[in-house]
């Protein structure tokens, strides 16, 4: 068990996003079901993870033993595009999980930074990609980085690009999906549009090009929610092509998709200390690159 005081810097900060900037080696979901399973007091009370915090709070925290307590490092190999002292940018490969959470408590990326800081610097999570998208992702060396980017964030100030090949021909050369999203009543591993969706998210596609059964397309996302790609193809019907999750094809010609042919393509954002708009890019991955050179 651990108490924490808040501070002035902390205020007005939801409860369960604070946790996450407290102790970086815990994901966001894993401290919402601590607070639903009634493991988080807030001034000796329960309390949700939305609540906004105020000055002199005093949580106290019952950590689950499921998941272990300190980062373990995994010698798993990173493909490194930039890093200097405040932030490190890595080209994620699909497969790999971002951070530890039930069922992944090793083997993760930042299980991978541990290994590679050496006690260094201890690495921070910023954002986070689903376990088969591939792509650009930025991870924090310290607090004051992590907090920067996460309100950059927060503030829309980030801008991320992806490609993607999805199922069908899609006859515009671009446009433009405004749809809520929420919680799949009957499936809660689902994102989906419904009645029941309320948070408001657009999507921005570009084609790319048109090949015999499907369309590469260029995306922009103007909201960060989870899975807000893949639900949002699947709302328009033209799924991913690899994610059997959201009703994307595996078989194409000859040669079955196992993951969505995701990737995150460019980020650009301020960096902390420079004070300059940086962007970052990563190279496709070769299953992708093999997927649009088979159509040739």
């Amino acid at each position: 068990m651990q108490k924490t005081i808040i501070y002035n810097e902390y205020t007005k900060i939801r409860l369960d996003i604070y946790l996450t900037l407290l102790y970086n080696k815990y994901s966001r979901s894993y401290f919402q079901k601590l607070i639903k399973k009634q493991k988080i007091l807030l001034n000796g009370h329960y309390i949700t993870s939305s609540y906004k915090l105020h000055y002199g709070d005093i949580l106290t925290i019952t950590f689950d033993d499921q998941i272990i307590n300190t980062l373990l490092p995994c010698a798993v190999q990173l493909d490194i595009i930039y890093e200097d002292r405040d932030l490190i940018i890595i080209n994620k490969k699909p497969g790999i999980v971002v951070h530890p959470s039930y069922g992944h408590n090793t083997n993760t990326m930042l299980n991978a930074l541990a290994f590679y800081a050496k006690n260094t610097f201890s690495p921070y999570l910023v954002h986070r990609l689903d376990k088969d998208t591939s792509g650009v992702i930025i991870f924090a060396k310290n607090i004051r980085t992590q907090e920067n980017i996460i309100n950059q964030f927060k503030k829309r100030l980030i801008s991320k690009l992806y490609y993607a090949a999805v199922n069908g021909i899609i006859n515009e050369n671009q446009g433009i999906i405004k749809a809520p999203l929420g919680r799949d009543p009957h499936n809660r591993k689902i994102i989906s549009v419904g009645p029941f969706a309320k948070k408001m998210s657009i999507t921005i596609f570009q084609v790319i090009k048109r090949y015999n059964t499907f369309t590469l397309i260029k995306v922009k996302t103007c909201t960060g929610r989870t899975h807000q790609i893949r639900s949002h193809m699947k709302y328009i019907h033209h799924s991913i092509i690899g994610d059997k999750q959201y009703g994307g094809p595996q078989v194409i010609g000859n040669t079955k998709y196992l993951r969505q042919m995701l990737h995150a393509y460019k980020i650009t954002f301020i960096h902390p200390s420079k004070q300059q708009v940086v962007q970052f890019t990563s190279s496709l991955p070769n299953d992708m690159k093999e997927l649009f050179a088979s159509q040739i």
